[in-house]
């Protein structure tokens, strides 16, 4: 079996599990780590070459893949750079943060004939390949419904670890930060996926409610609603500020049955009638899966072009006016200095109820809520 060699760029945060994931397949002797780049300087505890930046890296290397792990504003012009010096890409979510960083970026993966696969690891589950079948084959009867939910915790301290956490611009270019485009960007990606949504010409319009109860600049509670051209809205109802760390899901609604699918633990409950199923998935890991497929063993399981409908929730989370702070009577707040962490008023309760009636916090009674907080994108341009 080829030994793939690879570079890593971007070597703490994420980037360590990037390093995790490469020693696993070194250890199996199926890769090699030639060098990394990160210009906050090498890590003490690995005996790899180490350079400031990728240019310098690639003058020096040329890896069979470069594994990015970077600040999201970065993404771009290190998958591009990488591309034209002839290597394939694994790439951290969210991929770009922009749209139009999509698109020309998918161009250059033409122009160059190479590949790149996204970190949606919820993706590598076959959980979610399990809901898709369920929905394909008919057991849960005419689909009314597919809804994401996330509620979790974030405190300070998280919007303290980088300069550009919590943030939409940052020097005068988009970072793109929030619950929908960051931590919880698994939820929507594994929605868009589940309904089939993977192409621009799926999606004709996107509704975005966006708040924040931290003191930040993007968005920390939001809800948003996703109409596709055909079949039911996908839709979701995302918060860091509830009261602990629950669970992240994808449910599908239908006339038959309901299916929940908790892509956190791959753990996928079916309910029909009066009786419920619980299911439990391995999960492939991703870049195991693209050296897989760029060795010609597998499919390629998030390819870059059908992430498309992601990048689109994306665009419409930034090509919209500001998120609007929740008031702080519905607030609670828990914890001192940046262990501190604020609790919006019922905010799981609202999450169901806007998901209920897909219509948004606004429209479903939330007392925080906000009619200016919500725009509507619709797509254009490239296809």
């Amino acid at each position: 079996m080829p030994v793939t060699t690879i570079a890593q760029v971007g070597v703490r945060g994420f980037g360590r599990i990037h390093l995790e994931r490469i020693d696993r397949l070194a250890g199996q002797g199926r890769m090699n780590l030639l060098a990394t780049a990160d210009p906050g300087g090498p890590l003490p505890d690995r005996d790899v070459a180490w350079y400031p930046s990728l240019t310098e890296l690639l003058t020096a290397h040329s890896p069979d893949i470069v594994s990015i792990a970077t600040p999201i504003g970065t993404h771009a012009g290190l998958a591009t750079e990488a591309l034209r010096a002839g290597s394939d890409v694994f790439l951290e979510k969210p991929p770009f943060a922009s749209l139009e960083e999509f698109w020309q970026v998918l161009e250059v993966t033409r122009e160059t004939g190479r590949k790149i696969q996204i970190g949606f690891q919820s993706l590598g589950s076959a959980g979610a390949a399990r809901l898709r079948t369920l929905i394909a084959d008919g057991t849960l009867g005419t689909v009314t419904g597919i809804n994401a939910r996330g509620a979790w915790q974030r405190d300070r301290a998280y919007y303290a670890r980088a300069p550009w956490a919590g943030h939409r611009t940052l020097g005068g270019a988009r970072v793109a930060d929030g619950v929908v485009t960051n931590p919880l960007a698994h939820s929507i990606a594994t929605a868009l996926w589940v309904a089939g949504a993977t192409a621009i010409e799926d999606l004709a319009g996107i509704t975005t409610e966006m708040y924040h109860a931290h003191a930040i600049e993007a968005d920390d509670t939001s809800f948003v609603r996703i109409d596709l051209v055909a079949g039911p809205p996908v839709c979701a109802a995302l918060t860091l500020a509830a009261a602990g760390q629950g669970s992240a899901m994808v449910t599908v609604e239908g006339t038959l049955g309901v299916a929940t699918y908790e892509y956190t633990e791959d753990v996928l409950h079916l309910r029909g009638g009066d009786v419920t199923t619980h299911e439990t998935f391995p999960r492939t890991d991703l870049l195991e899966n693209f050296v897989d497929h760029l060795q010609g063993r597998a499919d390629a399981l998030v390819p870059l072009a059908e992430t498309v409908g992601f990048m689109a929730v994306l665009e419409a989370t930034q090509d919209r006016p500001a998120p609007v702070q929740i008031a702080p009577e519905h607030l609670t707040w828990h914890g001192e200095g940046e262990a501190g962490h604020p609790v919006v008023a019922d905010v799981e309760y609202w999450m169901d109820e806007a998901l209920r009636h897909q219509c948004g916090f606004a429209a479903a009674g939330a007392p925080w809520g906000d009619p200016t907080a919500t725009a509507l994108w619709r797509p254009t341009g490239r296809a």
